[in-house]
């Protein structure tokens, strides 16, 4: 067994795999990051990254559920 632990480990995307997994174009992710909004995101020195965790989190938090109105 080695010591690592699977439940603490970090996926790091890039922009332009955090752009293509949110279907947004990398000037949207930069503009979010500048506003304040959007996804969290990891900056290593000047390298920005995207933890997938907190990308799934995002889109869960922005999921609009219908409501009965929407039906009639």
């Amino acid at each position: 067994m080695n010591g690592t632990n699977q439940s603490n480990a970090v996926e790091l995307l890039t922009p332009e795999e955090a752009s293509a997994a949110l279907h947004k174009s990398l000037r949207v992710l930069r503009y979010w990051r500048t506003a304040g909004i959007g996804p969290a995101y990891v900056k290593l020195g000047k390298t920005v990254l995207y933890d997938r965790n907190d990308l799934i989190a995002y889109v869960r938090s922005n999921t609009v559920q219908p409501s009965v109105r929407a039906a009639i």
